[in-house]
């Protein structure tokens, strides 16, 4: 049975310093600022998403049979740096899928950060284990690798990685920690098509995988995700649960409780047609970050979360920290952006925060998750943005610290 959770007084008096205000009204200013809203992220759709779409009409395949899902898999896998894609119908199904592939059961224990969407903590839960949360290191707002063994226990069966904001986790670390304690490392990349780690492909490093394909993702199919894996069994038995486990000699009978997570043609002949810009799209969101890094710099109190050396992060999205010495908190900030015509998102709330997940935390602390959800700012990052954009948003961030004339 699904309860409804809500803060006690006691939560709330922890908690309410690290919730964000409530969504502020985007509108444009009196002179009109850059002639529109600039959203935090759109998407382009200006490649071979329509023809695509055209040949799934006139062949009457619009169902998950059709052929763009499987060269969606194939694809994709193969810019992943793996052997297998699974397309499923969104990022929370695919990584549902890669740990319902594991077996878990109600004693078992998987590591993921305290700082991140809700999705991976819930996809735990649902298939039967236990959240084991650690906190991130400052730098990239990545799960600290350094505290990953303090956390592990004799029920640990996983650690769930997540590449934040399209930013490679350091992966080798974990690599070495979970092959001495035989563990499966599983990859949450929902923000990180594209994104290297030593010149490996994020999604294809650990033992198995998962994309988003959202609206405002890199590669998007509307709604969608993918499983990436180079072990073949585990990609059989992902596709098996994927579609209800249709049996292949006798198509009514199932082998196990499985689920309902096709994609259809459709969706995947947009990730096609999206997939083959992917360069494109991630050179986009890199020139972005560069434009951002020259006009906020040397404005107090604003700093960007950083990309390390021997990464190529892909910069999903922009985030910065704003603290004290800027002149006014992060989201009074963000309202003053609104009113000025520029949308933004807040970080995540961590897990341990959650009204859902409150009573299994209380009493936890993940300082560096704290501060990342309190001063943390989403700036516009999507395809639509050129420098005088970046400029004009960076524009309004810096005048907040400007002395008044």
């Amino acid at each position: 049975m699904i309860e409804e959770s809500t803060y006690s007084e006691e939560d709330l008096r922890a908690v309410v310093p690290f919730l964000p205000a409530e969504e502020p009204q985007v509108t444009l200013p009196p002179g009109g600022g850059p002639g529109r809203i600039i959203r935090v992220s759109e998407t382009l759709l200006d490649g071979n998403e329509e023809n695509y779409l055209r040949e799934c009409i006139r062949t009457n395949w619009i169902s998950s049979g059709g052929p763009f899902v499987k060269r969606l898999e194939t694809e994709f896998a193969e810019r992943a740096g793996c052997r297998f894609g699974v397309a499923c119908s969104s990022g929370t199904a695919a990584l549902h899928l890669a740990l319902a592939v594991l077996g878990l059961g109600p004693e078992d224990e998987v590591i993921l950060p305290a700082f991140t969407m809700i999705a991976g903590a819930n996809c735990i839960v649902h298939a039967g284990a236990r959240p084991v949360l650690v906190d991130s290191e400052p730098h990239t707002g990545n799960m600290d690798v350094e505290q990953l063994a303090s956390r592990i226990t004799p029920r640990t069966r996983a650690i769930l990685v997540v590449h934040m904001y399209g930013h490679p986790v350091d992966m080798d670390p974990v690599l070495k920690l979970a092959r001495q304690r035989d563990l499966v490392v599983i990859e949450d990349a929902a923000e990180a098509h594209g994104a290297l780690y030593h010149g490996r492909p994020v999604g294809g490093i650990g033992d198995i995988g998962a994309f988003s394909f959202y609206a405002n993702k890199i590669v998007t199919t509307g709604e969608g995700g993918m499983v990436t894996t180079n072990d073949a069994r585990t990609a059989e038995l992902a596709r098996s649960l994927r579609d209800n486990a249709f049996s292949g000699g006798r198509r009514f009978v199932h082998e196990f409780c499985a689920f309902n997570y096709r994609m259809t043609n459709l969706q995947a002949a947009v990730g096609l047609a999206q997939l083959e810009r992917l360069d494109a799209l991630v050179e986009i969101r890199r020139r972005t970050r560069r434009f951002y890094e020259k006009h906020l710099a040397g404005i107090p109190g604003v700093r960007l979360l950083e990309e390390l050396p021997g990464y190529r992060a892909v910069h999903w999205m922009n985030c910065i920290l704003v603290d004290e010495r800027h002149g006014c908190s992060r989201d009074e900030l963000r309202r003053r952006l609104a009113r000025n015509g520029i949308e933004t998102r807040t970080t995540f709330v961590p897990v341990h925060l959650q009204p859902c997940y409150r009573s299994r935390f209380r009493g936890e602390a993940f300082p560096v998750s704290e501060t990342l959800c309190r001063d943390g700012l989403l700036l516009p990052s999507g395809p639509m943005m050129n420098e005088d954009l970046v400029e004009y948003v960076a524009e309004c961030i810096a005048d907040v610290s400007r002395p008044a004339e």
